[in-house]
C-alpha cells in the first residue's frame, strides 16, 4: 500500500475512535439546501422541489470521504406547514453512514413576507464498520470488537426566520445523543451521536431588477471540538445562474456556479480546495459537488 493510502487510512481511524469528532457531512452549497441541517426550513422556498448531491473529498486518495443525498422539500400554505424528507449514503474509508431524516416545520405568519418557522425531525442512521478492511493494519484495536453493522435513532430541531431580506437559523442534531454502547476504547468509554449545533444566516441584496448578492455564513459548534464556520457570497442572475464562493475557516475555500433552466431544472457544481492536513499530497486535497433540482410548477 502507497504511504499516502497508509496516511489517509490512519486520519480515517482518527475519525472512527475520536468521541468528539465531526459525525455529520457538510456540503459547501448550503444556503440553497437549509433543510438538510435545519428542520425548520422545511418549506422555506414556498416551491416543492426534488433533488439529489453527490460529494467526493479528498478527490485523489482512496476511501476518501465521499456522500450522495436525495431529498424532497415542500411547503403546504394552507396549513402553514413545511415537509422535507432527506436520505444519505456517507462512506469514509471502512466506514458508513446510511440514514434519513424527516422534518415537519410549522410557521407563524408575519407582516411583508416575514415568516418565523419551528421544526422537529426524526432521524434513523445505520452505522456499519468494514472489519475485514481494518483487520490486517490494526488487529488488536478495540474498535474491531464493536458490531459491524448498528441502527440508531435520533432527533433534530431548530428555528428559522425567513423574509424578503435577512435569513437565520438555529438548529440542533442529534439531539438524543444515542449510544453506541459496544463501541468502547480507553480514549473513548462511550460511544455516541454527538449534538451537533449550527448557525446560518444570510441576507438577500437586490442590486437592480436583474441581480441578487447573497452574503451568507454558518457556524457549527460541538462541545469540546473546535468551532468551525464558513462564510461567503453569491451572485444570482434572473433566477438563472448563480456564482459564488466560500471560505471554511482552517480548512479550505471553495467556487461554485449553477444554472437553472425555465425556472425548473437547476444543476449546480462546487470545487473546494484544503489547505490541510492532505494538501501535502499531490492531487489529494480538493473536493467535487454536483447537484441537480427539479422544482415543481405552481
Amino acid at each position: 500500500m502507497k504511504l499516502k493510502s497508509i496516511i489517509s487510512f490512519s486520519l480515517l481511524l482518527s475519525l472512527c475512535n475520536a468521541s468528539k469528532a465531526q459525525q455529520i457531512f457538510t456540503i459547501s452549497q448550503f444556503t440553497q439546501h437549509n433543510f438538510i441541517f435545519n428542520p425548520a426550513a422545511a418549506g422555506a422556498s414556498d416551491q416543492a422541489s426534488v433533488g439529489a448531491t453527490y460529494r467526493k473529498m479528498w478527490a485523489g486518495i482512496d476511501g476518501g470521504p465521499q456522500t450522495t443525498i436525495l431529498y424532497f422539500d415542500k411547503y403546504f400554505d394552507k396549513k402553514n406547514t413545511g415537509l422535507a424528507v432527506v436520505l444519505y449514503d456517507d462512506k469514509t474509508g471502512p466506514t458508513s453512514r446510511t440514514g434519513g431524516q424527516v422534518n415537519l416545520s410549522y410557521s407563524v405568519e408575519m407582516q411583508q413576507g416575514r415568516r418565523l418557522m419551528f421544526g422537529l425531525a426524526g432521524t434513523l442512521m445505520q452505522y456499519k464498520l468494514d472489519k475485514q478492511m481494518l483487520s490486517a493494519y490494526i488487529p488488536n484495536d478495540p474498535l474491531l470488537a464493536a458490531s459491524e453493522n448498528t441502527v440508531k435513532g435520533d432527533a433534530a430541531a431548530g428555528i428559522y426566520y425567513k423574509s424578503p431580506g435577512i435569513n437565520l437559523g438555529f438548529s440542533v442534531q442529534q439531539l438524543v445523543q444515542a449510544k453506541f454502547n459496544d463501541i468502547k476504547t480507553n480514549n473513548n468509554p462511550e460511544g455516541k451521536l454527538y449534538r451537533h449545533f449550527y448557525f446560518t444566516g444570510s441576507y438577500n441584496w437586490k442590486v437592480d431588477e436583474d441581480n441578487m448578492v447573497v452574503p451568507n455564513a454558518m457556524v457549527q459548534y460541538q462541545p469540546n471540538a473546535p468551532v468551525y464556520y464558513s462564510a461567503g457570497i453569491r451572485l444570482e442572475h434572473k433566477d438563472m445562474f448563480w456564482v459564488g464562493g466560500n471560505y471554511h475557516h482552517q480548512q479550505s475555500y471553495s467556487l461554485f456556479a449553477g444554472l437553472k433552466i425555465d425556472k425548473t431544472v437547476a444543476l449546480g457544481y462546487a470545487f473546494d480546495q484544503y489547505s490541510s492536513p492532505l494538501s501535502v499530497f499531490d492531487d489529494g486535497s480538493g473536493a467535487h459537488e454536483i447537484s441537480l433540482r427539479y422544482f415543481f410548477k405552481k
